[in-house]
């Protein structure tokens, strides 16, 4: 699995595949990159741009815990 393909996991159950993939691609495009581009540096900002996406549908707890899933699939080194 790769970056962008974990990022889109971790937010598809709270806005859906489409926009879950738009959040992934305006991230790269506004770091200089393509989706697959996209690597465990990136993270920072990818995080901060699924706190921005979630907050005015999840509560603080439940963005939190997409973060920690996010993070443990890249720590676990499910990532390629």
């Amino acid at each position: 699995m790769q970056v962008y393909e974990a990022v889109s996991t971790a937010l598809e159950p709270y806005v859906g595949v489409i926009v879950a993939n738009t959040c992934v691609r305006a991230t790269a495009i506004s770091l200089g990159k393509t989706a697959d581009a996209l690597d465990r540096s990136d993270l920072p900002e990818l995080e901060s741009r699924i706190r921005g996406l979630l907050a005015p549908v999840a509560a603080p707890a439940v963005i939190e815990d997409a973060i920690i899933t996010l993070r443990r699939t890249i720590e676990t080194g499910a990532l390629t």
